[in-house]
């Protein structure tokens, strides 16, 4: 019985945040309510409350969810094999799935394009602070830093790789009928990491 009751609650949780990209994706974040979120999800908005304390909880728990499977892969690009292959990698399957994955699309779009919050500005400076951290750790290792092109410093590496990426993100964003956008993004991901990385072959 336990089991079954969590794994009802889990489903619950699931149907709220599946309700609450609708309603941010149509009303934006600032004007949606908990409540048009439960009546949407077909719950109590006690019900909500018991899963998520605001609208700014929910927001990052969507976020956690889409970035979730992208987690593992962050892991392995700093401990196992060629960590700047592992970047390249990580780099070419966001753009993509930004392309082909509609949920990650519209989490995005919401996060970018839609978040009018107070809250909005925080949120984007955590997510890109976190992004910057971890690919300067990955460029700090010594095989790398020697990589790096010369006055760059791994610390600018990361500022810059970062604001490509999330400019790419913004445009597609506004331009999603770019469909040739997943075949091109090992072409789009070399093309930056050529200007920071000296290739070796």
């Amino acid at each position: 019985m336990a089991r079954r009751t969590k794994a009802e609650a889990e489903a619950t949780r699931e149907s709220i945040l599946d309700s609450a990209e609708c309603v941010f994706m149509s009303k934006g974040v600032a004007r949606a309510s908990l409540e048009e979120i439960a009546r949407t999800s077909g719950v109590t908005r006690g019900a909500v409350y018991w899963h998520f304390k605001n609208k700014q909880d929910i927001l990052d728990a969507m976020l956690e969810r889409v970035r979730a499977p992208l987690g593992a892969m962050l892991d392995d690009a700093a401990t196992s094999g060629d960590s700047l292959t592992n970047l390249r990698q990580l780099c070419i399957i966001s753009l993509r799935k930004l392309a082909t994955d509609e949920q990650y699309f519209r989490v995005y779009y919401i996060l970018f394009h839609r978040n009018e919050t107070d809250q909005a500005l925080s949120k984007h400076r955590e997510v890109a602070a976190q992004a910057v951290d971890f690919v300067s750790s990955l460029l700090t290792a010594p095989e790398n830093r020697q990589r790096l092109r010369p006055g760059l410093t791994p610390e600018l590496a990361a500022h810059i790789l970062h604001s490509q990426m999330l400019g790419l993100f913004f445009d597609y964003l506004v331009h999603p009928e770019r469909k040739e956008f997943a075949e091109q993004a090992p072409i789009i991901v070399d093309a930056l990491l050529s200007g920071l990385i000296i290739d070796e072959h």
